[in-house]
């Protein structure tokens, strides 16, 4: 990873780690706004797809991370450090794979992805296609 990517993996690895902590608690964007006093459009525009206008997220400013971080009872250190943390490690790949079920091509429905783990395939001891259960846990 270059230096000159981290900011961008940086910011999104804050947001993965702000909506990953809501999962965790429970909440909705909706649901974290009213804690911090802001609209639900406003946390779309910063934890979603971005403001209607640009379809860019709007970065997350010092307030909006110190706000979040007392709402979901982490310290804003903590929760940058776990970003960080994010951040820095390697992207590994992500394989994509069709399902072994594709008896009627024409019915897209039939047709089903599944996330397959990399480390899994390579530790494969024969060349028969992978299933569903050997993806991401």
């Amino acid at each position: 990873m270059s230096s000159d990517d981290f900011p961008q993996r940086f910011a999104d690895a804050l947001v993965s780690e702000i909506k990953a902590e809501m999962g965790r608690q429970s909440y909705s964007s909706r649901a974290l706004g009213r804690l911090i006093g802001k609209t639900s459009q406003y946390m779309s525009d910063r934890l979603d797809g971005g403001s209607p206008k640009t379809r860019k997220r709007v970065i997350l400013n010092a307030r909006d991370i110190s706000a979040i971080a007392r709402a979901l009872d982490l310290s804003e250190v903590e929760l940058v450090a776990r970003a960080e943390q994010a951040a820095l490690r390697p992207a590994r790949p992500r394989l994509r794979a069709v399902s072994p079920n594709v008896s009627a091509l024409s019915n897209r429905e039939a047709l089903e992805t599944v996330e397959l783990d990399p480390l899994a395939l390579a530790a494969s001891d024969d060349d028969s296609a992978p299933t569903p259960d050997q993806g991401e846990a």
